[in-house]
């Protein structure tokens, strides 16, 4: 189970260190310090804005459609045929569920806004699955890389690899 915690506003999600050290014997010392676990939640946060950004231009081509039926637009003008084209797919599996209200060459769509109402939440409900899938907060593990080298030249290098939770 999952607790809820309070967010530390101070916390750093992503660091990356460098300290270079002038020492007796050696040349130089690197030290680079990274957060896996926020690269982690930081690609996980890039999924998450293509699946958004992806509902958001579903939401307006079926926003689009509604206003335009709305309207009473001509449905064979180009225009009204390209967005009822693109949208009449995703709106299908709601038409016949309710009565659509007309009068006067407008139509109420309700199964236009269903249809939103619906994506809205299917978008989110699989935003949460691979949010609670993906993320791990408490793996939290930084990888530290130190490199040495000597004054002896580019072949006298050494590197350490540690890894700590």
């Amino acid at each position: 189970m999952s607790e809820n915690q309070p967010i530390n506003e101070v916390s750093v999600d992503r660091r990356a260190e460098t300290v270079t050290t002038q020492q007796p014997g050696y040349a130089a010392t690197e030290q680079v310090t990274r957060d896996v676990a926020a690269e982690r939640r930081q690609g996980l946060f890039q999924i998450t804005r293509i699946v958004y950004t992806i509902l958001g231009i579903l939401e307006i081509l079926l926003g689009i459609r509604f206003v335009l039926h709305l309207i009473g637009a001509n449905a064979a003008s180009g225009f009204a045929t390209f967005i009822y084209g693109i949208t009449g797919v995703f709106v299908a599996p709601f038409n016949g569920l309710i009565g659509t209200p007309a009068s006067g060459g407008t139509t109420l769509e309700v199964t236009t806004l269903i249809a939103m109402a619906v994506y809205a939440l299917l978008f989110w409900g699989v935003v949460r699955v691979i949010g609670i899938v993906a993320d791990r907060p408490s793996a939290r593990t930084v990888t530290r890389s130190t490199r040495e080298q000597t004054p002896g030249g580019p072949g006298n290098e050494r590197t350490t690899h540690t890894i700590s939770s």
